[in-house]
């Protein structure tokens, strides 16, 4: 019987580590809500077809947002500018649409899809004449970069020219210092997956122009670009951000993610080498945001 036993805890040891290997497993992808990015796309969808009263929408998005902050508690240490990256590579704040007088919040409804009018977003563009999203200057698709340490919620890959919603191709990322969510939308191409950790400069996609009102010639090619902080009651509000655009840092070369996506939920978390200790009713564990320093610049 000692043997046999002794021969099951390897087993289970064994399925442990290969599957912890394989899962590049992280809090949410570990102990919460399995179905929380599950949640979240669908929530997304929900309020573009307008199968889902606002009233329950803003339930929804608060279950879902209190499953994130409980994983990943922001510390409070980094405020606006701090520690961020310019979202595209090889770029600075003058390729931002009019000189950030772009953004305007007034009426912006997240949970309302009959809403119009608000644009609490920055545009930032490329080069691009004959509208083929290559950087004219740079004769090369632009990398779109993920401005801080954060967790990708959702992203949509699949838009069609024929389909009417606005953000074409896009990527959610939760902002784990600022404790809100960026929205990057009109990629050429989306490279990233939901569940996965992303750092200054890892690269989410390229600047493209799907998206309804993107795809028409009269738009130029750009980067539409929001950041929203949830308040106490954990609802959305936007934020104008660009002075911290200003301040960012360029990156040159865009870096990829160090863990991939979550493949499946396991019941254990990786260890890893780190410089950072999260709580959370779910999981203690920590992650190690000491990755390869990408190229900077001076703007």
């Amino acid at each position: 019987m000692k043997i046999l036993m002794i021969s099951l805890n390897f087993v289970f040891t064994l399925f442990t580590v290969l599957g912890l290997n394989s899962d590049q497993s992280l809090p949410l992808s570990t102990h919460g809500d399995p179905d929380v990015f599950f949640r979240f796309k669908n929530l997304l969808v929900s309020i573009r077809e307008q199968t889902l009263e606002p009233e329950a929408a803003r339930e929804e998005f608060k279950s879902i947002m209190r499953e994130v902050r409980q994983a990943y508690p922001a510390p409070a240490e980094l405020k606006g500018s701090e520690g961020i990256v310019f979202p595209l590579a090889g770029s600075n704040y003058t390729a931002v649409g009019g000189g950030g007088t772009g953004y305007r919040d007034v009426g912006f409804d997240l949970f309302d899809h009959t809403v119009s009018g608000s644009h609490p977003a920055h545009d930032i563009f490329i080069l691009d004449r004959n509208y083929d999203c290559v950087d004219d200057r740079k004769n090369k698709y632009i990398d779109i970069v993920s401005v801080g340490n954060g967790i990708v919620l959702a992203t949509e890959k699949n838009w069609q020219d024929t389909s009417s919603y606005r953000g074409g191709n896009y990527v959610w990322v939760y902002d784990f210092e600022r404790g809100g969510l960026w929205y990057y939308a009109h990629h050429r191409k989306v490279v990233v997956e939901p569940g996965q950790i992303v750092a200054p400069g890892d690269k989410l996609g390229e600047v493209g122009r799907t998206g309804f009102n993107a795809i028409n010639k009269r738009s130029d090619t750009h980067l539409h670009l929001m950041f929203l902080a949830l308040e106490e009651d954990l609802l959305p509000c936007p934020v104008n951000h660009f002075a911290w655009l200003k301040q960012a840092k360029t990156v040159e070369l865009s870096s990829s993610p160090q863990y991939g996506p979550r493949i499946k939920w396991t019941a254990n978390s990786l260890k890893k080498p780190s410089t950072r200790l999260l709580k959370s009713r779910f999981t203690t564990m920590t992650i190690n945001y000491k990755k390869k320093k990408p190229s900077y610049r001076k703007v």
